[in-house]
């Protein structure tokens, strides 16, 4: 899949952000009011997956968190993005498979969606917590509670997680990373986790 760069409504946005709309000061519905409900409509949305099947293995260190690698099997992709420019300013959504995130660059609310199937290779018993985290401005991940975590026993076996919600970008200065990590529950053995099939998603809510 390619990327798709709405031209036209990207002349729009500039024109919205322009001096055509005036900040609201008055506390009535304003313009400012109508160019910012308009440009929530605008996007963005990005998608990065791993759609192969077959199993690569990335070791994760006892009790240790690790940003998922989407190319471990050498066929991440990037999904459709609405990345664009406006008078040489960045907007959009950036899908980054390469570097294991989605990077966005409007200011809004952005719902994201987490879904993977993965195995381990070996038995022990772990707890996998996979985990929502966004870098704001290159500051480091933190992480707004969207998590979730599966019990695993056994090798080969696969097992199904997912977890989604909510971000707010509107803070950022210039843009907000978002990563999908997995911790290691296992109190004192490194694992294989190994990453079937799987998907990063973020679209624009308001």
């Amino acid at each position: 899949m390619g990327n798709a760069t709405p031209t036209a409504l990207r002349k729009t946005r500039a024109v919205l952000t322009g001096t055509s709309f005036a900040d609201n000061t008055t506390g009535a519905i304003t313009a400012q009011m109508v160019r910012q409900f308009t440009e929530s409509g605008m996007g963005g949305f990005a998608t990065i997956y791993s759609p192969s099947g077959t199993p690569a293995s990335q070791a994760v260190a006892s009790g240790a968190t690790a940003t998922i690698d989407w190319n471990a099997d050498s066929v991440g992709a990037n999904g459709p993005d609405d990345t664009g420019t406006v008078s040489s300013t960045t907007v959009g959504a950036d899908a980054d498979f390469a570097n294991d995130r989605i990077r966005i660059y409007d200011k809004g609310w952005f719902m994201i969606n987490l879904g993977i199937s993965f195995a381990q290779t070996g038995s022990d018993t772990v707890i996998w917590t996979f985990r929502i985290g966004h870098d704001i401005d290159g500051a480091g991940v933190t992480y707004p509670g969207y998590d979730c975590a599966v019990q695993k026993v056994a090798a080969t076996l696969d097992n199904m997680a997912s977890a989604s919600g909510i971000i707010d970008t509107t803070g950022h200065t210039t843009y907000t990373d978002v990563v999908a990590q997995v911790k290691n529950g296992h109190g004192s053995n490194s694992e294989n986790f190994q990453m079937h099939y799987g998907q990063l998603s973020v679209f624009r809510v308001g």
